[in-house]
């Protein structure tokens, strides 16, 4: 199989009608207050998916649990989005970093799966459960955003650069103890040829995550409660205070000669 081949184009278009008619339906018959109910379900559903396809991954190599243990960004979340929705509630800093990480990392996937090209058919349990659980993790976001049920703030921005943190320390124990060979892409770049390091990755990851919060506000704040409007207030006060204490040094300066 190919990327944007014609099975990998018409899953895209289908799941899109899919999750599009499954947010629509929900948003209408659910009430707000019970909707936790069918992302919990989701949730579980992804967590068992997720399980199958590392037992799929596992059996494809030396069928061994190390083989078993995530090694790639998008697995690691496969197993950190779901508990994370079925343990804590949507107000904690880890579920904001859970909701972000995993929509990132599904929608990258969902666009552009590489493995495919591995595989003869997208039916393959290998392929199949892959793209499944990814599209899992982009609607399970998109579901607790329209419906109200997760509220992205600012105030939580930096748990998604330390949920990061801890996952390249998970990276780095399982290259050097585990023998994982590239985990979360650290000794290679995402793409072959290119200057995408996990580093520059994680960088563009964090200014993208900024825009997206900064974007939810726009679209559901008064324009004086955006972010981006309280630090310009903040720092044109923070400069009108430097420039007075300024003014003042030099009066006491030119009084005193």
């Amino acid at each position: 199989m190919q990327v944007f081949g014609i099975e990998h184009i018409i899953y895209m278009v289908v799941m899109i009608v899919v999750m599009t008619i499954a947010i629509i339906v929900l948003k209408k018959f659910v009430p707000k207050n019970k909707m936790v109910l069918p992302i919990k379900i989701f949730a579980g559903i992804e967590l068992i998916l997720i399980i199958i396809y590392r037992i799929v991954v596992s059996k494809s190599r030396s069928g061994t649990f190390i083989d078993f243990i995530p090694d790639t960004f998008c697995s690691m979340m496969g197993f950190i989005l779901p508990l994370t929705i079925l343990i804590f509630k949507p107000s904690t800093k880890i579920f904001q970093y859970a909701m972000f990480a995993g929509m990132i990392g599904g929608l990258l996937t969902f666009i552009y799966p590489d493995f495919l090209v591995y595989f003869d058919n997208i039916f393959n349990i290998h392929p199949f459960t892959g793209l499944l659980y990814h599209t899992l993790m982009l609607f399970q976001f998109l579901l607790c955003i329209i419906s109200g049920y997760f509220v992205p703030t600012f105030k939580n921005w930096s748990s998604l650069l330390i949920g990061l943190s801890f996952m390249v320390v998970f990276a780095v124990f399982g290259n050097s103890v585990l023998g994982q060979s590239n985990n979360m892409y650290l000794n290679a770049p995402l793409l072959s040829g290119t200057n995408l390091t996990w580093y520059v990755v994680g960088i563009l990851f964090l200014l993208l995550y900024t825009i997206i919060l900064q974007v939810y506000e726009m679209c559901t704040l008064p324009k004086t409660d955006w972010s981006i409007v309280k630090l310009f207030k903040y720092l044109k006060v923070k400069l009108k205070k430097k420039e007075q204490v300024k003014i003042e040094e030099r009066n006491q300066k030119e009084t005193k000669e």
